[in-house]
């Protein structure tokens, strides 16, 4: 499960973004946001998306923390349980999973 903190999730992002930079410091969510519009920038990317893919089922806070930066990148999930848009859910076993995250991408 995810954890509730701003800079393990700028550590996950950083090391799978740019490898082999190191990953700013970010202790509150106003900091992570800014982090993240500037890797956006870095990488001179459109729009940023995540896909949350080892957290099948999503807690409320967990909800809530990534609902509070959906104004800077674009949230998904592999999971069964219903989310509120703009977060966006898939199930594990969706027939055609690939495609429908390939879809999502191009809607956004």
């Amino acid at each position: 499960m995810l954890i509730l903190n701003p800079q393990i999730l700028c550590e996950l992002i950083w090391e799978k973004a740019l490898p082999n930079e190191l990953y700013p410091e970010v202790t509150t969510l106003a900091q992570l946001r800014r982090s993240l519009k500037q890797l956006k920038l870095t990488l001179n990317l459109p729009k940023l998306n995540l896909l949350l893919t080892e957290c099948e089922h999503p807690t409320p806070e967990l909800i809530a923390f990534c609902h509070k930066l959906t104004d800077t990148v674009a949230i998904s999930w592999l999971t069964e349980n219903p989310l509120e848009a703009p977060l966006k859910g898939f199930p594990p076993n969706q027939p055609n999973l690939i495609s429908a995250i390939e879809t999502w991408l191009e809607e956004i």
